[in-house]
This record gives structure tokens, sequence and C-alpha cells, in this order.
């Protein structure tokens, strides 16, 4: 632990030290040196026809410590304007007035009130979303790649409490709680590696949008946060091509135009451990598979008398057309594929056991979108999608002749969408979206036990193919007027086999003080209709034991939630500090949906209340950069039939975050550090155990989620390079090297119990079970783009 303060310490030192450089001033400079000189002290490029440089000078007496700064000031001084294309991209161009297209008008509604939000990259826009460009990341501690979900962490209110990439809680909602989109696909799968690494690649993603309160009314079934991403979305002028390895999987992509308003992008990666492992996957093996039957197995017999084969591999697949009809209308279709497969074997000869697990898990979606300006003040976008999830496990195991045992998960879900909204410019104060909506899910799952054992009888429980209709309506009002800037938003879900109507209005409002100070409110009502709940028979195997299922008007009601929020942003001299309070309740959660590990045969209906404060602050100085991302956050449930009708601590009451980032960039070399730390997690301790045979024998807990395990805290850091070898060559290259938990602290994620048997005795006994994080775990990464 000292050794992670002190290495933290000395990088904020050096800062410090770096930062008391002096810069020069500029007194009649060309303009080409200046553009020259900023390129190479931010690291961007500053695109320009030579001939509107000629002939001009600049001079500044001090020269400003911001990008921006030095771009102001040279427009002040010339005719010129500076165009951001991307986070390193900017375009000089001579200024001149000229009407705005309705597409740039709708910009101006989605204006940035804080750049480089956690670092280049992200944005804050005034409508409340954060907005995130992965290809502009800087790198992240811990990381080599520019993991979409694992980079979110850093926001305030954004935890994954398992340590993975994918089990994102959003200000107390569960990951299941949270809408995920792909091109305008509902995504029900989106990991690799049981939540380690998201299926998305980074390389071929445009933009994502984040939202954790009021997001726009086109967004629907969800009551917790919405990820938008969109992936590339405008044709290449040539072929681009580029490939990447890490220690993980290798991945590929191509940007391919055929002629001047078509183009196709593809992209793949897939895994090799199948065909050998490396460090970093049995890191990743061992957190993922402890306290499975995998890792049981293996510890029950000794190597010479057990024979066990893990094979596992992931791959996934995107393919996007996209085709400019005219100037004012392009035609999209975009498709998604991810898989996931298991095939774990263990046999001991001694006494003839066979034991074999098979998971196949997959998820395919394909959309078409099309986009057309009508005029300079209104446009329409018109979306197809269809999307289906196939979750697939059989165990099976045999002992001699005696037993067969054959254990049987599925769960399907399928979905088809449409999608319309038009968009109308009224004029510069308000801004209209009015559209429709059609979602059709039909979710299946079954879940038995079959066996030849007389006295363990067969069962199986279905779903008979349940279906949830949704037609919902909604409409949007942009509202600018001076410092003012309201959005108010409207959607009306009609669901057909539930014969109901759901109201969910929403509100954003954000009021600029002054230069440095800008105010913010939010209000929302959502409403979810297919959820995950928590199944207990195929537990034995340890992993993914969740089932999607949709409303009904028995066991699953639909879930409700009200958010409340009121914050504000400071900005000055490269400061930028984000706070957000808020209020959320989520109603009509399920004993079955929160995965209680004590077991009842009662379903009991609560509610969640969740109160937080979100602080985020950063302060850039020269090649350097210090964030702090802290959330306070106190989650209570309360049910009917638990705990006495009392509230008590929700299974992820976290009440600190807070993480630590250390960033500098040296010309072409990025280096960051970062630590994170939580306070303990509750759990439910069992004091003992009752019954004296296998038919009565149950653990005996204590008060519900009245204890709590050790704080959570690790130090990441992350290195990257890049550069050209040749000069006259498009060839760009790039290597990176990352470590997870450099001072490999032992954390606890989670613990619960097990009732074992004493071969010795003969006596029942009461195990501990205590999931633990990620050891030190290195990762490399290649790159080649031409």
């Amino acid at each position: 632990m000292k050794k992670a303060y002190l290495v933290y310490i000395l990088l904020i030192c050096f800062q410090a030290l770096h930062s008391q450089e002096r810069t020069t001033a500029y007194d009649n400079t060309p303009l080409k040196k200046v553009l020259t000189d900023i390129e190479e002290r931010y690291d961007i490029s500053i695109s320009y026809n030579s001939k509107i440089v000629q002939g001009k000078f600049i001079t500044l007496k001090k020269i400003p410590p911001t990008l921006s700064g030095n771009l102001k000031a040279i427009s002040r001084q010339t005719n010129l304007s500076f165009q951001k294309i991307t986070a390193k991209t900017y375009v000089l161009k001579v200024r001149k007035k000229q009407q705005k297209t309705l597409k740039e008008r709708i910009i101006d509604l989605d204006k940035v009130i804080i750049s480089e939000y956690l670092t280049t990259g992200f944005s804050k826009n005034i409508d409340g979303a954060i907005e995130a460009i992965p290809k502009d990341f800087q790198v992240l501690p811990g990381f080599v790649e520019p993991d979409v979900l694992q980079s979110v962490q850093l926001i305030p209110g954004i935890q994954s409490p398992d340590e993975t990439s994918t089990g994102l809680n959003i200000r107390g909602g569960t990951p299941d709680q949270n809408l995920i989109l792909w091109d305008h696909i509902k995504m029900y799968q989106y990991d690799h590696f049981f939540g380690m690494i998201s299926s998305f690649n980074p390389y071929v993603i445009e933009n994502v949008k984040i939202y954790k309160n009021a997001a726009a009314a086109r967004y629907g079934n969800h009551i917790s946060g919405v990820i938008d991403i969109q992936s590339l979305s405008k044709i290449p002028k040539k072929t681009i091509v580029g490939l990447g390895a890490n220690m993980i999987y290798v991945d590929a992509f191509v940007q391919q135009p055929i002629g001047e308003d078509v183009a196709v992008i593809t992209s793949f990666r897939r895994s090799y451990s199948d065909a050998f492992e490396t460090v970093t996957f049995d890191e990743f093996s061992e957190q993922i598979f402890q306290n499975t039957k995998i890792t049981d197995n293996n510890e029950t017999f000794s190597d010479v008398l057990s024979q066990t084969n893990n094979s596992y591999y992931f791959v996934d697949f995107t393919a996007k057309i996209i085709a400019n009809l005219s100037k004012n209308s392009q035609l999209t279709v975009s498709s998604i594929f991810s898989k996931n497969e298991l095939d774990f074997e263990s046999k001991f000869d001694e006494i003839n056991q066979r034991t074999k697990d098979d998971l196949f898990i997959n998820n395919r979606g394909i959309g078409a979108t099309w986009k057309n300006d009508w005029t300079s003040k209104l446009a329409t976008e018109l979306s197809v999608t269809a999307s289906r999830y196939n979750f697939e496990y059989v165990g099976e195991e045999l002992l001699s002749n005696l037993f067969d045992y054959e254990t049987v998960k599925k769960n399907k879900v399928t979905e088809i969408g449409l999608h319309f909204q038009s968009e109308y410019q009224l004029n510069k104060k308000h801004f209209f979206v009015g559209g429709y909506e059609l979602i059709r899910n039909e979710l299946d799952y079954t879940i038995g036990k079959q066996s030849d054992v007389i006295f363990d009888p067969d069962f199986f429980i279905t779903s008979e193919n349940s279906k949830n209709t949704i037609h919902a309506i909604f409409g949007e009002h942009h509202f600018k007027f001076r410092d003012w800037n309201v959005f108010t938003g409207i959607r009306g879900s009609y669901a057909t086999e539930l014969g109901n109507f759901f109201f969910e209005p929403r509100i954003h409002i954000s009021k600029k003080l002054n230069e440095q100070f800008n105010l913010t409110f939010s209000a929302e009502r959502q409403y979810q209709f297919i959820s995950q709940i928590i199944e207990f028979e195929t537990e034995t195997f340890g992993l993914e034991n969740q089932v999607w299922v949709a409303a009904n008007d028995t066991t699953i009601p639909v879930l409700q939630s009200e958010q409340v929020s009121f914050g504000g942003t400071f900005q000055y001299n490269s400061w930028n500090i984000d706070a957000e309070a808020y209020y959320k309740k989520i109603n009509n959660l399920t004993t079955l949906s929160r995965g209680f590990e004590e077991e009842s045969n009662t379903l009991s209906v609560g509610e969640s209340t969740i109160t937080g404060l979100d602080v985020l602050v950063k302060k850039r100085f020269y090649n350097f950069t210090s964030l702090v991302s802290y959330a306070l956050t106190r989650n209570d449930f309360q049910f009917d039939n638990l705990n006495n009708t009392n509230a008590f601590a929700g299974n992820f009451d976290i009440r600190h975050y807070l993480s630590l980032v250390q960033s500098a960039k040296f010309g072409a070399l990025e280096l960051s550090l970062g630590w994170r730390y939580r306070t303990s997690r509750p759990y439910t301790f069992a004091t003992g155990l009752e019954g004296d045979n296998a038919d009565n024998i149950a653990i005996v807990y204590g008060e519900r989620n009245g204890e709590r395990l050790q704080p959570y805290h690790r130090l990441d850091f992350s290195a990257k390079y890049e550069l050209k070898p040749f000069k006259n060559n498009n060839l760009k290259a790039s290597f990176g090297f990352s470590l997870l938990n450099i001072y490999n602290q032992k954390n606890i994620l989670n613990r619960n119990y097990r009732v074992i048997l004493n071969t010795e005795n003969a006596e029942f006994q009461l195990r501990t079970i205590d999931k633990i994080s990620l050891g030190r775990t290195p990762n490399f990464m290649v790159r080649l783009e031409f």
C-alpha cells in the first residue's frame, strides 16, 4: 500500500516540477510558425491552405496556457477561424457568414459545456449527455485498448462492483436496467469472457452518448442509464486497414470506399485462448472461474488422478454499408454478431467419473436507417432493427453406472423494432422532435434437470414463449433563450399484452450564470418491460445464472423508476468541476430480480431508494492532467416480506467510490496512473446450520445485509507510444502496456456460503466462499494502421 502512494505522489511531484517551465511570447511571428508550435505543443493536427496564412503575423506578449486560448488569440488577430473535427484534428478556414443547415442547427442544441470531460475524446453536452469518441481517447489506467464500457467507469455515478467491463451500475441500477444500443440495435448480450471485455470493437465506433438522467424521449424500456453507440458513418476518402493484437485477442477492421457515395466498413475480433494461453488470460480465468465447477473439480482431485479440458473462445464481427443517396439523404445497413463458447470436461478414471459442461452464448443484430433532410428546417429518420439473443447450457455428470445427471438451461430473446422520428427547427429558439416506436419481443426459457436416480425426480420449468409488444409515441421540445436551455420530453407506451398505458415525462434545464458557472436540473420517470431474474437451479456450474423475462400480471411486475437531480459545472483556467446530487426511486423490484444469496420460497415485491452525489474535478496543465472522480451513494431496499418490512442496505450499497487519475503526454508517449478505492459492500452473515440430514439441512442467516466486507482498492498503470515508421507513408504503429493491480491487492468482491459434507466424520459443515478480485495482471498491445 505504501508503495502505491509513493508512486502516485512521485508522478504528481513530477508534474509540479514540469509545470514551472516558461513559455516564449510571439513578436510579429509568421502565422505558419505559430501553427507549427501549437501542433507540437498540444500534439494536434491543423489543416489549412497555405495561401490563407501567407503574409499573416501574430504578436502575443503572453502565450495562453490552453489550446483553446491559443486558437482564440489567433482568430482575434486574423480573419480566420478553427473548425474542430476531432479532439486532435482542426481545420483552419477563412471566416465567413453562411446559413446553417438543419443538421448544424441541431448540433447547436448539443453544444458542449465541458470539453475533455474525463480526458481527450470525452465531452459533456448542454442536454446532460456525456459524449465519447474512442479514437480520440488518451490512454486510461489499466487498459491498453479504448474499451468503451471500461472507460465510462471513470464517470462518477457509473461503477462496476464486480470488476467487469459490462457489470455497470448507473446510480444504483443493475446492468439489465441499462439500455445499450449499437446503431439503434438493442443489445441483450454485450460482453466477452463473462464480462471482462465488452463485445464492441472500439476502432469502428464513431461516438457514444451516455445518459445518467433525463435521456431523450426516443429511448424507452429502461429504468437506469442509456449508452447509445454509433459506429462510423462517414465515407472514407481512401481504403483504411487496421490490425491489432493484445494478450487476449486479435482484431482487424477495414474501411473501404466504393466510389464517392458508398462505403463498406467491417471489423473482426477473436480470442486465441483455445490455441494457447497467456498470463493475462490466466489471471482473467482465475478471477472468473473461481468457486465454479471448473475450479472445484481441479481442486478436488490431483492432476495425476484427474484429467481436465477447458476450451473457451469468443468472436465478434460487425459490418456496415453506408450509401449517400443524395446531398441530404443517407441510407445505412448495420449488423453485429458476437459469440462466446465454453467446453469444459473433467475425468477421474479411478472411479469412472466424468463431468461435461457446454456453454454457448451469442447475440446478433441487424438494422437499416434512412435519414433525410427535406428542407433546412425539417429532417426525418426511419430505422428498422432486429436482434436475437441465444443462451444454451448443458451440464452432464456420470459416475460409473450408478447415476447420470443432466442440467439444461436455455434462454432466447427475439426483438423486432421500428422507429420513426421527425425533427423540425421552428426558429433559433424552438426545436421539436416527434415520433413513433414499435417494439415486439418474444422470450422463452427452459430450466430443468433430469437423472436416472429414482429418489431425485426430474423437473423442467418453461416460459411458454411469452411475448411483449410496445407501441410508443414520443415528443420533445428544445427551447433556447439567452442563457437558458430547456429540454422537455414525453413518451407514452402502450403494452399490448398487459393492456396498460404508461406515461413517461422528462425534463432537463440548464442555466448559464456566467462564463464560469452553469446550473442544471433534471427529472424523469421511466418504465421497463423486460428484465433479468436470478435462477438457482444451474448455480452448481457457477456462471451466468440470470434469465431474461417479460413482465406479466402476476410474478414479474413492470419496473418503474423516478429520478430528480440538481447540479452545476465550473470552468476556469484549465479547471473543470462537475457536481450533481440526485434522488432515485425504483418500484416493483422482486426477490427474483435482486438475487439474494439466502434462499427464500416467498416471492416478495419491494422498492429501492437511492440518494447520491457525483463529483468530478479535473485540472490540465501543459502535458499533465489530474482527475478526481467521486461518488457518494446510499442504496436502501424495502420488501414486504423481508426484514420485518424494515429498510435494509441494498446488495450494492457501496457508500463511497473514489478514482484518482494522473495522466501525462510527452510527444508520442502517453502515460496514465490511476488509484481506485471504494468502501465496503454489504453481505448477510451466516450464523450456522440447522437440520441433521440432507433433506432438511439449511443455513441460518443473521441480519440481512447487516455485515460488510473490507474496503476495495487497487493501483493501475498504462503506457502507449505511437509512431510513423516512414515519413512519406500512411503506416501508423502503436504499442501499449498496462498493469492492473500493481501491488497485487487481494480484494473480496463477494461472500456467500455453502453446505459441504465432511467425508471423514459424515457431518455437514458451513463453508465461507469468497470471490477474490483480479491479481496483478499485465497486458501488451501492438497495432498497425495504413
